[in-house]
């Protein structure tokens, strides 16, 4: 044995015998579960590869995005209609706040139905690479437009405290409404987040919120009624601030994919090792760069193989590399370069 492999095992003794401090121990066992994690992602990946390509599965899953996003957007316009009618019977500004945000919703789902669209009618002449990126721009466009309408919302309901112009009446037509539509939307909501696509995320976290909102603006709307008028104001500028602040941090979070934050460690882990997999004449890795330019990755590897293969073979090896790792569902676009040594280029 070695001395650097004595002094190893003497080390790993010493720790084995001593028990670590409750944070270390924590971190120690977060880092073993994250390793069984990410050999359990390595062994779907080869999984994946195994199968044939993924085109055919990802025309099908924009489709049920479209269903969703088409379903929601008749939902939204029922939701629409019924707010409107509560709010002119309650004259309640918790009640109002959610008709603003249907109004919105609505607007969200065009936005998200034209973009959707646009990306399965797409010329590959004229977008050789598809247009796949409107889908995270629209998202962020729907970011900005409920951010700034739940604003102006907030600032009318400070203005009705201001001047005393509050009054709300709740109903039972009122309560009925609200619940109504707050029931179909939870329904909605499950199954977007069963299906679990960017897009239907999207939906799944739009329909969140009107679940708490619309529960919010029923409570205050009928506190304000019974109990405190004021309550019904304050509870619209709680449901716009909510509402406001959960678009605006979405946006923030969706921006860095789009201007080309690198991937993720593990996602680099997955790739690296299905390339050293790929195939044994691979000899080194001499560069990789994997980042988002949109919803999706782009890899960029430089593997160095024998000079002497014949070009045939050259070939086969990166282009049937670039085929598997273009089947991860977090890739959008994999090149592959071939070198004969490390030159860091």
């Amino acid at each position: 044995m070695t001395p650097r492999k004595r002094k190893t095992t003497e080390a790993n003794e010493i720790l084995a015998k001593e028990p670590l401090a409750p944070d270390v121990q924590k971190r120690v066992d977060e880092f073993y579960e994250q390793q069984n994690d990410l050999l359990q992602k390595f062994r779907e990946d080869q999984e994946t590869i195994s199968r044939p390509s993924k085109k055919m599965e990802e025309e099908d899953e924009r489709s049920e995005d479209r269903n969703l996003a088409q379903t929601t957007f008749i939902l939204n316009i029922g939701s629409l209609i019924g707010n409107l009618a509560a709010s002119i019977i309650s004259g309640s500004l918790s009640i109002m706040s959610t008709f603003v945000d249907s109004s919105m919703d609505i607007a969200c789902s065009f936005v998200m139905n034209i973009c959707l669209s646009a990306i399965s009618k797409t010329d590959a002449q004229k977008y050789p690479r598809g247009r796949d990126r409107l889908e995270l721009i629209g998202v962020i466009l729907c970011s900005v437009i409920m951010a700034f309408a739940n604003v102006s919302m907030i600032m009318q309901s400070i203005n009705s405290i201001l001047n005393d112009t509050v009054d709300p009446k709740m109903t039972n037509s009122t309560i009925a409404i609200v619940v109504i539509q707050t029931v179909l939307k939870a329904i909605i909501m499950w199954l977007c987040y069963k299906r679990g696509s960017t897009s239907s995320l999207v939906i799944a976290m739009d329909l969140r919120n009107d679940l708490m909102t619309r529960s919010l603006a029923l409570v205050c709307g009928y506190l304000g009624d019974y109990v405190w008028r004021f309550a019904d104001p304050i509870g619209a500028i709680c449901v716009c601030t909510w509402i406001a602040y959960s678009w605006c941090r979405h946006a923030v979070d969706n921006i860095p994919q789009l201007v080309g934050i690198s991937a993720e460690r593990d996602q680099m882990a997955r790739i690296l090792n299905i390339t050293l997999k790929h195939d044994e004449r691979i000899k080194y890795i001499d560069h990789s760069m994997i980042y988002y330019t949109g919803l999706n990755a782009q890899v960029e590897l430089h593997i160095v193989l024998d000079e002497k293969l014949p070009l045939k073979i050259t070939h086969d090896i990166s282009h049937d590399l670039e085929k598997n790792i273009q089947k991860l569902d977090f890739v959008e676009r994999c090149f592959v370069h071939v070198d004969y040594n490390c030159d860091g280029d």
